[in-house]
């Protein structure tokens, strides 16, 4: 059992989902040319590739034990521990390792409160315990120096997120981790194509651009999505990713 609730609630892809695909999923750009890298790359903020760059997206050095995290993740998965995400969507569902609770897997305002909540009101949630191994890999190597909401993401097969975008400008956003990424499960980007997730994969997403996800394959699609406050070491190693990224 993937979740508890009305199956009657998880619904085909909708037409919008399926059109973006075939418009979008086989792109191929050529993602040198989308800034002046050697300008954004001078300065001396580690914050401004990620602030202003319009890459769609940038693989950053972490290693993730993500076979270990998987076993984790997928238990709480088919023991019916998580939530229906948001609308727009089908077979979506979200738990939260670190937040306000295991449950609250929006943003603040969505509950009707402050946007200072993030912070004052999140800590490790009660599912925390069961993923010991999650909780020491976020400790000791995802070099955050703060966590607000920490997520586990799934989709399930069939499962959809139809076209969106985060904000209303260019620039990376929370940082995404395949714990896996199943053959016919992708994550397409506006103009851009297929983001090349493989298990284990760290990326930082330019959630400006609009982007769907679809779950094409036979076993459910597991990332964690994290927000907070990164380290100057992991924005190093975003900043070396996006040079690697633009052959400099």
């Amino acid at each position: 059992m993937w979740y508890e609730g009305d199956i009657q609630k998880f619904q085909d892809v909708n037409e919008e989902t399926v059109l973006f695909f075939m418009e979008n999923e086989h792109l191929k750009k050529d993602i040198t040319k989308c800034d002046n890298a050697q300008l954004l790359l001078s300065s001396k903020d580690l914050n401004t590739v990620s602030d202003v760059t319009n890459a769609p997206w940038c693989k950053v050095d972490i290693s993730v034990p993500w076979k270990e995290i998987f076993d984790e993740a997928n238990h709480l998965l088919y023991t019916s521990c998580y939530t229906l995400h948001r609308p727009d969507s089908s077979g979506w569902l979200s738990l939260c390792i670190y937040g306000m609770s295991s449950v609250h897997t929006n943003v603040p305002e969505d509950y009707g409160l402050p946007d200072s909540a993030e912070y004052d009101l999140s800590d490790w949630t009660d599912i925390a315990k069961f993923c010991p191994r999650t909780v020491e890999w976020m400790k000791d190597e995802m070099l955050y120096d703060r966590f607000s909401r920490v997520r586990f993401m799934a989709v399930l097969p069939g499962g959809w997120l139809a076209p969106h975008k985060d904000k209303d400008r260019m620039g990376f956003g929370a940082t995404n981790v395949a714990i896996n990424n199943p053959d016919g499960c992708a994550l397409v980007m506006e103009d851009w194509g297929t983001m090349p997730f493989t298990p284990g994969s760290v990326f930082k997403i330019n959630t400006g651009y609009r982007h769907a996800v679809w779950n094409r394959s036979e076993e459910p699609r597991i990332h964690m999505i994290f927000d907070g406050d990164p380290s100057d070491d992991f924005k190093r190693k975003v900043n070396t990713g996006y040079a690697r990224m633009q052959d400099l």
